[in-house]
């Protein structure tokens, strides 16, 4: 669902809302200050923009949603499948600066209270997770190339291998991402997802284009992964925002790049509360 806070929109989740002990959220692109091509809230410093600006929007964001903006957790992003156990000792790694963030990492995880986890996006996929038994958040970068990779999965063991997460037990959400109406690939991607997900499975989310293309549907194919570790279908709610046909609202990188130019990225954000 959208919620608007202090003129700030974001995409927020029942399932995870609904616990009342964590913070969970995707921002949209309206109520900051960037120029265009990165009108408006762009929350990326990775993206060519002024870092002024990014400053100024990850205050009046975080903010809204009661998290202190200089406390943040951010990552180098690379498409790839690390995740990284962070706690309060790496608080502000990348909140006001892209040098000082987590290099090469696309996903977080924390079991402390306080610790905000954040990933940036522009048609990938955010992936959140909470475990409301044993206390622990995570966050990770979904992109086609990272769940190729599974990296759903892989999430969910570093979870269990750190600390003892079941994905039973396990309330999951997927922001708003590229949908199979406008996420146009070749067969090389649907090779890609062969490996982690059954050829027929493939077939059912995507659907043949000309010239040798394919539509094919990223958050289905996230969804799939992630009821394969077990976690229950009742557990797990999309945004159902397609990134694409809502360029307005939020950022799409490949709907920037047809038309040659930058654009910004919205921002994912998880942080554990205090017991009320």
């Amino acid at each position: 669902m959208l919620e608007t806070k202090n003129g700030i929109t974001f995409a927020t989740f029942d399932i995870l809302n609904k616990t009342g002990t964590v913070t969970a959220a995707v921002s949209a692109r309206t109520g900051g200050i960037s120029r265009p091509p990165f009108d408006s809230l762009n929350m990326s410093f990775s993206s060519g923009d002024v870092p002024e600006h990014i400053r100024e929007n990850r205050k009046r964001c975080l903010e809204a949603l009661g998290i202190d903006p200089v406390r943040i957790i951010s990552c180098n992003q690379v498409h790839g499948i690390h995740i990284e156990a962070v706690g309060k000792d790496d608080c502000g790694r990348g909140a006001l600066n892209r040098q000082e963030a987590i290099a090469d990492c696309d996903g977080l995880m924390t079991h402390e209270v306080g610790v905000p986890l954040t990933m940036n996006f522009a048609d990938c996929t955010p992936l959140l997770f909470y475990d409301p038994v044993r206390r622990v958040i995570a966050l990770s970068h979904g992109g086609w190339r990272g769940a190729a990779r599974n990296i759903g999965a892989v999430t969910l063991k570093n979870m269990h291998d750190a600390y003892g997460t079941k994905p039973a037990d396990v309330l999951a959400a997927i922001g708003p991402t590229i949908h199979d109406c406008c996420f146009e690939v070749g067969g090389d991607v649907l090779q890609a997802f062969s490996t982690v997900l059954p050829e027929a499975e493939v077939r059912r989310l995507s659907r043949d284009k000309e010239n040798g293309k394919y539509y094919f549907d990223l958050p289905g194919a996230n969804k799939a992964l992630l009821l394969q570790t077990g976690i229950l279908p009742e557990h797990l709610e999309d945004a159902g925002i397609c990134t694409g046909c809502r360029e307005e609202l939020f950022y799409s990188y490949r709907k920037a790049s047809w038309r040659k130019e930058k654009t910004g990225r919205h921002m994912a954000v998880m942080e554990l509360k205090e017991y009320a």
